[in-house]
């Protein structure tokens, strides 16, 4: 009887430390000298897929804080992030964004043409207000 009871409660000891420490948490706490203060994570998530829901891999997501233009040259990529096999491209963008101020940022899609240049694959357009901590998921069309 007590091997039993010795075995469930070691059972629901581990399931509760298993359910603890696989919490998912998109900002952590650091401990400073008594106190403690809380990062917050910013970032974008973006998938390129076709019109039809097609992802589409190897693509180059570039970051832009002015509009892409086809009647102007490619204004400076603030960050590039190529697409993994599911279409998603991450942007880690907490060095990046410090200020609580939002600004916009445009994020376009293109792929190498193969001379050092890139081909405009981008369908939709996604913008977006950024300030730290801010973290958005979207997808931008392609073709």
């Amino acid at each position: 009887m007590k091997t039993k009871f010795l075995k469930v409660t070691i059972l629901v000891l581990v399931t509760i430390f298993t359910i603890s420490c696989s919490k998912d948490d998109d900002s952590s706490s650091i401990e400073t000298n008594g106190g403690s203060s809380t990062t917050t994570s910013t970032w974008v998530k973006l998938t390129a897929t076709t019109s039809a829901g097609v992802p589409k891999p190897n693509y180059i997501i570039m970051m832009f804080d002015q509009p892409v233009t086809s009647i102007s040259a490619l204004p400076p990529i603030k960050k590039q992030v190529t697409t993994d096999a599911s279409g998603l491209a991450y942007f880690d963008l907490n060095a990046m964004i410090t200020s609580n101020t939002p600004t916009t940022y445009y994020f376009e899609a293109f792929v190498s043409n193969g001379s050092g240049g890139y081909t405009w694959k981008s369908v939709t357009h996604y913008q977006t207000n950024l300030a730290k901590g801010t973290m958005a998921t979207s997808s931008i069309i392609v073709n």
